[in-house]
């Protein structure tokens, strides 16, 4: 009866969670593993988990579309195979410049002097003349509004000494973050040898600029750029279409065509693309807002149960309280809005629990399942509040009715 208890306490939770059971007998934990999903033929893959989902068509020749909450990827396109990032390669060259600010190595306001070599950078630029003593945060707006070429060899030069020992230390942070296959030779991207990273290493390097430097993330969403009276917009156009942009970066060379990352935010809800390979800057900006919206209308994030509120109560040993409340852990789940029926769930928790117990202990999971899924997601059970051991007397009690009951 407990078990069926819990069931229906389930049921009435969430209209979109289904549970099943195959006994009436509760479950006690032991090493639970997910079953392993069915091995298909490696001729029958794709190069990359996800080509064209759901029928949307993908334009470019790199594509990864991101829910930043739970991390759940919804479309990806040869996500994994190296490119040439050309202006994005400035999302790290920014991470790196606001690493040292947030480490207090350097200052906003400590002055760079511009050296030749900035000054002679081609491409984009802030107009930096030889010389000039410029504010590192003017530096950082350089880079980032404007894609200043200069401005990032200013910078490089700044915090390395060189812009070769400083491509070596962006490569081995990004390594760090779990950028494997990113190689970068210099700090501005244009091209060069061996200059190379993928689309997923992209959005890495993105999400932890904002996970990390939220204050300095706000730089991208900046429209324009004043230096020498100049005034410069942001290359990135989507900032300025209703769709809840806020970055990051474009980028654009003659082999990798023209790219970019972007991020946007809708109902609270924030989607990272990354996007490559495409021939010009109407379709860059016109698939990047197409794949955004599809992303934003196609899937939604649901709690299957709802977080810190008791589904249960189990019996407890050797406490003045005889039952505990068990609620699920934190959990936010990306599905497809048209498929949130397809939800299935097992609940294992363990049969016999004894006082002391703490508040967050785990005693329990839901396994979640649904057919887009290559993997289950695991929700904890846990205990919502201490549950102290009884005195030696009243445990002696329940030890005595638990011997009775049991015959």
């Amino acid at each position: 009866m407990l078990f069926l208890r819990f069931l229906l306490i389930i049921l009435i939770s969430c209209s979109v969670y289904e549970a099943e059971a195959k006994t009436k007998k509760p479950t006690i934990i032991k090493n639970v593993k997910p079953k392993k999903p069915q091995e298909k033929s490696k001729k029958d893959e794709p190069k990359d988990n996800i080509l064209a989902p759901y029928g949307i068509e993908v334009d470019s020749t790199h594509a990864l579309l991101v829910d930043y909450e739970t991390g759940k990827v919804l479309l990806e396109k040869n996500a994994s195979e190296q490119l040439e990032p050309a202006s994005m390669t400035k999302i790290m060259t920014a991470y790196m410049v606001m690493k040292a600010l947030n480490e207090n190595r350097i200052k906003p306001t400590s002055l760079v002097t511009i050296s030749s070599n900035a000054r002679k950078m081609e491409g984009s630029d802030m107009f930096l003349e030889v010389g000039d003593q410029v504010p590192v945060e003017d530096l950082l707006k350089g880079l980032i509004v404007v894609s200043g070429n200069d401005a990032a060899i200013a910078l490089a030069e700044f915090l390395s000494g060189t812009q070769s020992a400083f491509s070596a230390d962006m490569t081995h942070v990004a390594k760090e973050m779990g950028c494997a296959q990113t190689e970068f030779k210099n700090a501005s991207g244009l091209p060069e040898e061996g200059h190379k990273t993928t689309a997923r290493d992209l959005f890495i390097m993105s999400k932890r600029t904002l996970d990390d430097f939220p204050k300095w993330y706000g730089i991208y969403k900046e429209l324009n750029f004043t230096y020498r009276g100049i005034t410069q917009p942001n290359r990135n156009v989507l900032l300025q279409k209703n769709i809840g942009c806020d970055g990051v970066k474009t980028g654009h060379a003659e082999s990798p065509g023209y790219g970019m990352v972007a991020s946007a935010v809708q109902n609270g809800r924030r989607l990272f693309l990354v996007v490559a390979g495409l021939r010009s800057m109407k379709q860059r900006a016109d698939e990047a807002y197409r794949l955004l919206q599809w992303g934003f209308g196609t899937f939604a994030n649901y709690t299957i149960m709802p977080a810190n509120k008791p589904i249960i109560e189990l019996p407890v040993r050797y406490s003045s309280q005889e039952m505990i409340e068990v609620e699920p852990g934190k959990h936010t789940l990306t599905m497809h809005r048209n498929r949130i029926d397809q939800v299935k769930a097992v609940i294992k928790y363990q049969s016999s629990l004894e006082a002391p117990i703490k508040a967050g202990d785990q005693v329990g999971e839901v396994t979640v399942t649904h057919p887009d899924w290559n993997e289950p997601v695991i929700i904890p059970l846990v205990v919502k509040k201490d549950v102290p051991r009884s005195f030696f007397l009243s445990r002696m009690g329940q030890t005595l009715r638990y011997l009775f009951q049991k015959d």
